[in-house]
């Protein structure tokens, strides 16, 4: 299956999570923010929730600023 991660195109299997994406991206998850399909994800729940086809997801890692 599809998925889109920031603009880009990425083959996933079916019953891939955010966890996983976020595995194959190289990403710890604890430092990674995501938002699949305009709805932010709960990090406590990235390992539960399986990604479809032709999602769209934004991923990003926050920085501290000052």
């Amino acid at each position: 299956m599809t998925v889109e991660v920031n603009g880009r195109e990425h083959e996933l299997e079916p019953g891939d999570t955010v966890a996983t994406l976020l595995e194959k991206l190289g990403l710890e998850s604890g430092w990674a923010l995501v938002e699949r399909n305009g709805e932010a994800v709960e990090r406590a729940r990235y390992a539960e929730v399986e990604l479809a086809d032709r999602d769209r997801l934004v991923v990003a890692r926050p920085v501290a600023g000052g």
